[in-house]
């Protein structure tokens, strides 16, 4: 009923408290995601190994999280400077003080969404894609993931972000890696939201700057140093299919679709 009072929505409804209203939206997000995985290990070839929640193959932390988080924020760089260029910078993020509403806001904003989108996009979508090859199941998912947003400047994130993350799970062999960097990124992002709130102006940008600023050049110099010694991204990756192929697909047309339509509803409804 409180979707029927002017001005309620469903992340701010009428007669609930804050960490009430969280906790709310925390269970449909996990319903969200947890019914369309079950319906496609229902109705699809897609099987609980290819979800791949397994122990991953030896990785290095060192290298992987630097370097992830200087992608995603090279990328959040470049696309809140397009956003601004074009005018469609997005809203920030309110967060509440403290007690339990903002512990309900840390885990419904940081640990439910490294969860939950990690096992949807790079278990269940990656893996429903893997027979098609690597890139085709690197790739799609990370497009899907990055239409869900909405944003440009989100947009653009998620999809760098989920290219990598998706490497990351074919490397290792594993979603729990993904995890993991997903919980570190978005955790910052809390912090620095959670700062340009209720900490002085000084210490604020302080840490946007250190984020923004220092995670990129040094993920260039890893990546530099790496393929130096003869790494390669492409190594251990499976030939398949052109990845355009799998794009045009009708059922790939039907997904994006979806999540369009998907993601303009809730921002209706939010």
């Amino acid at each position: 009923m409180s979707l029927r009072v002017p001005g309620a929505t469903l992340t701010s409804p009428t007669g609930f408290s804050q960490t009430e209203a969280g906790i709310l939206s925390m269970v449909v997000a996990i319903g969200g995601i947890l019914l369309p995985v079950f319906l496609l290990l229902r109705l699809t070839r897609l099987r609980a190994d290819d979800l791949r929640i397994l122990i991953p193959a030896p990785w290095s932390p060192a290298f992987c999280l630097p370097v992830f988080l200087g992608v995603a924020n090279a990328a959040n760089l470049f696309g809140g400077l397009l956003g601004h260029l074009l005018g469609t910078e997005g809203s920030a993020t309110s967060l509440p003080a403290g007690g339990s509403a903002l512990v309900v806001n840390f885990l419904g904003l940081c640990v439910i969404p490294a969860i939950l989108e990690e096992l949807f996009f790079r278990g269940a979508l990656q893996g429903l894609m893997r027979p098609c090859g690597s890139a085709a199941a690197i790739f799609a998912p990370a497009l899907l993931f990055a239409l869900l947003h909405m944003d440009l400047a989100q947009g653009i994130t998620a999809f760098v972000c989920g290219v990598f993350l998706g490497w990351l799970t074919e490397r290792t062999g594993s979603i729990l890696p993904g995890m993991l960097l997903h919980f570190v990124n978005n955790t910052l992002a809390f912090v620095v939201a959670y700062l340009q709130l209720y900490a002085a102006d000084s210490t604020a940008l302080c840490a946007e700057l250190f984020v923004l600023l220092f995670f990129p050049p040094v993920a260039l110099w890893l990546i530099w140093h790496a393929m130096r010694q003869g790494f390669r991204f492409s190594a251990g990756l499976r030939p398949g299919v052109d990845a355009w192929d799998v794009f045009s697909s009708p059922a790939y047309t039907v997904a994006v679709l979806f999540l369009a339509f998907y993601s303009v509803y809730l921002n209706q409804v939010g």
